[in-house]
């Protein structure tokens, strides 16, 4: 192996991926090993090892390890996570509880909100209170924080989160108690809300806060064993982890700082899909990623992948983002995703109606679909693939992994066939559309509700299930063209690869936008900058190659949301007024069809993003096809297609693919992490870089 080779290893809820890039070469290999939720670093260390034995990877030689994991999100979902303690300023001791005044689901009349992650017992209220531009009104009572802390070790406390009033003015208390907890119960883990959330809105900051505390004694354990074991094994570097915002940090700073890796999975897919549709020459991409779990899509414009600011998390999926979650509020820079419970492992159920129902359940890896053998009896998507030919079973895996088609054709008979009373094709096509009709609402989501025509963007599509569902979920979209990257299955592990070194500042100042206030914002601007500066240190990484970028989220006076805008490039000064407050009309206008000239504009939340740009990967290019492409199998097996039935299907192995080759519908083009499903009408093209060009005839109208 060449001394330039880099790993990443993304978990998942039925499989964890490892790629094996070489630099040199541009060489991508790949592996899957099935997840241990139990234990979620033993599925990392078998495929770490299996890369070792069976890929010839020297792990003394890998420059760069980088990993996405589900702990903590799966922390908080399972409600695993840390005895967490909360100290708040007196007279706030409610916050948790009474969040904010949304009915998530209105309903539904015995709804409760989402139970509060510390319970009230272990809230302790500290006499001590900050004015609104930070200065000190109450002085702490140092006192009583020590007693707080002494009635919290009755508790054994593992964790606590400190969220004093207007903290992120003025974090001189929250420090001294930081100071104070690590005298008395030195083995605690602590957050204060000035570190990881200086920003206002009391119940955004405490919830992040708290979550930061809660997530904080798992996963900087689960980072630092796996660190250990890993360089057991002879690995070189350490861990990296990909951030929810699609950047990567160190363990360290990950495991300082949880709440920012929640989502990393999820946002190493939508990375991925923007790089690879910007080597075919896509700038807007809805990325859909479906695996054996979820179903997940983002949006990306003009090549950039949309950042939300916060997001919920454990409250459940909605089809509309109009009521968010309901969930653990966390407010992290986040790639902005709409998700639902729909992939290969979700069952199949029929309610009392008799109607016939796909997911949220799944039955994940263990014991999985009834073809996998290993005890499933309930019909799940991928069984109902296999039934239909869209997977062939013999090639699941790469043929590793045996598939029992004839156990899922005659429960989803029992199951689906019979109490349904239609025939075994139809019952199984007809869950494929139930399934394909949930993950249309999310894909409407990330386009149509936010002001985008899907016809306008290209599909880029990936996770083991996602090249199956593509072409149907295309045509109903009105979009003509979708996009396979190379190696779709693992394509989250391949995110990892293309990730920058990433780091979002943000500090709330509120204050009209007047020639003296901009002044005053470029200063505070300089001094995130120095956060930025100091934070890249560890990388490696010259000044020169970390580029800055500012936005503010502002608002006109008494509004109650802000809307991201972004600075004008340069130094901010007083001739800049007019510009700035320009921009902001024009965000607000494009995002609620109106502007008001004669309303005050005011800064409220300021934002610094800090960015180290990796090498991207050179992929070595395909020669060109010469038109010779040999079927993978003898024959020509039928396959169900909704719009014909069940007709002969050519089967084509995708290593055998050379650039500019093409092969139209039907047609399948199997690989071992994934099956492209081509139907009728459509035509497959493949690029030089690998990836699977699929585009429909109404194209060429």
């Amino acid at each position: 192996m060449s001394s330039s080779t880099r790993l990443s290893v993304d978990i998942g809820g039925t499989f964890t991926d490892l790629v094996v890039l070489d630099e040199a070469t541009g060489d991508i290999q790949s592996l899957k090993v099935s997840s241990t939720p139990r234990d979620p670093s033993r599925a990392v260390i078998t495929a770490v090892r299996r890369a070792r034995d069976e890929l010839g990877v020297d792990l003394s030689r890998v420059s760069q390890f980088t990993h996405a994991s589900t702990v903590a999100s799966n922390t908080i979902l399972e409600a695993t996570g840390a005895r967490t303690g909360l100290l708040t300023t007196e007279g706030f001791r409610d916050v948790l509880a009474i969040q904010r005044h949304k009915r998530y689901r209105l309903f539904e009349m015995a709804y409760q909100k989402i139970k509060p992650l510390v319970p009230a017992r272990w809230i302790h209220g500290i006499p001590e209170r900050m004015d609104a531009r930070g200065n000190v009104l109450v002085p702490l009572d140092e006192d009583a924080v020590v007693r707080a802390l002494r009635e919290l070790e009755k508790h054994d406390i593992q964790s606590l989160a400190v969220c004093f009033l207007f903290s992120f003015q003025n974090a001189a208390h929250e420090k001294r108690v930081a100071e104070i907890a690590a005298e008395v119960l030195p083995h605690v883990f602590v957050t204060c809300s000035s570190d990881i959330f200086p920003q206002f809105r009391e119940y955004e900051r405490t919830s992040t806060t708290v979550v930061n505390a809660y997530l904080g004694p798992r996963l900087s354990g689960y980072l630092q064993n796996m660190n250990t074991d890993l360089q057991g094994l002879g690995l070189a570097p350490s861990v990296n982890m990909m951030q929810s915002n699609g950047g990567i940090i160190s363990w360290k700073e990950a495991s300082r700082a949880p709440c920012k890796v929640v989502e990393s999975g999820p946002a190493a897919g939508a990375i991925a899909a923007a790089h690879f549709g910007k080597l075919v020459g896509s700038s807007n991409i809805i990325s859909f990623d479906m695996g054996g779990t979820t179903a997940k899509a983002g949006l990306i414009e003009n090549g950039e992948v949309r950042q939300a600011s916060g997001q919920e998390v454990g409250g459940g999926i909605n089809v509309s983002r109009l009521l968010s979650g309901g969930g653990y509020y966390i407010g992290a820079s986040t790639v902005d995703l709409a998700e639902v419970g729909a992939g290969g492992g979700s069952v199949a159920w029929i309610d009392t109606g008799g109607i016939l129902k796909v997911g949220p359940h799944s039955a994940g890896a263990d014991p999985g679909p009834v073809a996998y053998g290993l005890g499933g009896d309930r019909v799940t998507v991928t069984d109902a693939n296999l039934v239909l030919g869209r997977v062939p079973g013999a090639f699941f895996l790469g043929g590793e992994m045996k598939m029992d088609v004839e156990a899922a054709r005659r429960v989803a008979e029992e199951k689906l066939s019979r109490p349904l009373n239609v025939s075994l094709d139809e019952a199984c096509s007809a869950m494929i559309e139930v399934a394909n009709a949930n993950m249309l609402k999310m894909l409407r989501i990330v386009s149509v509700e936010k002001g985008f025509d899907p016809r306008e963007f290209t599909l880029v599509v990936f996770g083991g299930n996602g090249p199956v569902h593509a072409a149907d979920l295309a045509d109903d979209l009105g979009i003509n063209e979708f996009i396979v990257p190379p190696v779709p299955g693992v394509l989250s592990a391949q995110g990892l690869l293309v990730a920058d070194v990433r780091y979002d500042f943000r500090q709330t100042h509120i204050t009209p936008v007047t020639a003296q206030s901009v002044v005053e914002i470029e200063d505070l601007f300089n001094a995130l900058r120095e956060k930025g500066r100091t934070a890249f240190r560890d990388y490696g990484l010259s000044e020169d190659a970390v580029k800055f970028s500012r936005s503010a989220d502002m608002r006109y006076r008494r509004q109650a949301y802000e809307i991201k805008v972004s600075m004008p490039a340069g130094e901010l000064t007083a001739d800049k007024v007019d510009e700035i407050i320009e921009m902001f009309h024009v965000e607000h206008e494009k995002a609620y069809g109106r502007r008001d000239p004669t309303a005050v504009v005011e800064f409220v939340t300021l934002g610094l993003t800090a960015r180290g740009n990796a090498p991207r990967p050179q992929y070595r290019p395909l020669p060109e096809g010469d038109g010779s492409l040999p079927p993978a199998m003898a024959g020509a097996p039928t396959v169900y297609f909704r719009e014909v039935g069940r007709v002969e299907t050519p089967h084509y192995d995708r290593k055998h693919l050379r650039a500019g080759d093409t092969i139209a519908g039907p047609a399948l083009v199997i690989s071992p992490d994934s099956t492209t499903v081509v139907p009728p009408r459509w035509t497959l093209r493949c690029h030089s870089n690998g990836s699977l060009i699929v585009t429909h005839e109404r194209a060429k109208q």
